[in-house]
């Protein structure tokens, strides 16, 4: 695993736009390791196997499916790879192409996360201060 953190909020699965009841989901039934500034910390272990369970159930509706891979892919360092197996039968200058464009558009969205993580991380700075 490359994702550094030991422990995981449901702040964290927040930002990936999981739906409040989606995310009690997940961590029902988890044992809070910690409590810190009034934020219940969970195992990142138990948190992706809970994530893995939602996503083995065939009851999980597409969107929310795509919204738990994109966490998974995060709890597992995964979040950053491009898979370019498809490219392999097209000739270099096309292979640049779509990696150039694929490039745009991770970088439109890193863009986009940032924006969402600022303005939660802004959100969860004025609840600790209440």
């Amino acid at each position: 695993m490359i994702n550094e953190l030991p422990m995981l909020t449901k702040l964290h699965l927040k930002s990936f736009e999981l739906s409040d009841y989606l995310v009690q989901q997940i961590f029902r039934g988890l044992e809070v390791m910690q409590t810190i500034s009034g934020f219940k910390e969970y195992s990142v272990a138990d948190v992706r196997d809970s994530v893995e369970a939602k996503l083995s159930n065939p009851k999980t509706k597409p969107e929310s499916r795509q919204k738990l891979q994109k966490v998974l892919d995060w709890i597992n360092g995964d979040s950053n790879v491009i898979k370019v197996d498809f490219l392999k039968n097209l000739p270099p200058a096309k292979r640049l192409e779509v990696l150039s464009e694929r490039i745009d558009e991770l970088e439109k969205k890193e863009e986009l996360l940032s924006l969402k993580t600022d303005k939660l991380i802004t959100k969860a700075n004025k609840a600790l201060k209440k």
